[in-house]
């Protein structure tokens, strides 16, 4: 057995996954239906904003979709809070046409406003974009979003 996971942020950085959950397996470039980005979190590992996704009909967001062998999320569940500052919920992605169930960290406890991420936290999100070729108009709307 296996999990699919869905990765929207740093994680979509394969040195990010590489040190964190090395027998993580990039499958492609995933849609989020009704769902936008926010950076609902303050980190303390970056000193600044984390990103997030939260309910948006009619919004979208890409991101990296992985397997991974069923005991081997530890590691990231602990990078990511699993549990205090993240949970994995269920989703449903689009993938090549076709619907896929996966998982995805989600924030708990979302601060009432928008929380800056540093401009290291950013080039990572957006390399990461970049390195896992998600559609060029997302990853220009993720350049100007983050350039706010």
């Amino acid at each position: 057995m296996s999990a699919r996971l869905f990765a929207y942020g740093t994680n979509l950085a394969s040195s990010q996954m590489e040190a964190w959950c090395p027998q993580a397996r990039f499958v492609g470039a995933a849609r989020l239906p009704d769902h936008r980005l926010a950076f609902s979190r303050r980190s303390i590992r970056w000193r600044g904003g984390a990103v997030d996704i939260v309910p948006a009909a009619g919004d979208e967001v890409w991101g990296a979709l992985y397997e991974l062998p069923d005991g081997t999320l530890d590691r990231l569940d602990a990078k990511e809070g699993q549990g205090w500052a993240y949970r994995r919920v269920p989703i449903r992605v689009e993938l090549d046409g076709r619907t896929v169930d996966a998982e995805a960290y989600e924030v708990i406890d979302k601060e009432p406003g928008e929380v800056r991420p540093t401009p290291e936290y950013a080039a990572l999100v957006v390399e990461g974009a970049r390195e896992r070729r998600l559609p060029e108009g997302y990853v220009t709307r993720l350049l100007r979003w983050l350039a706010r």
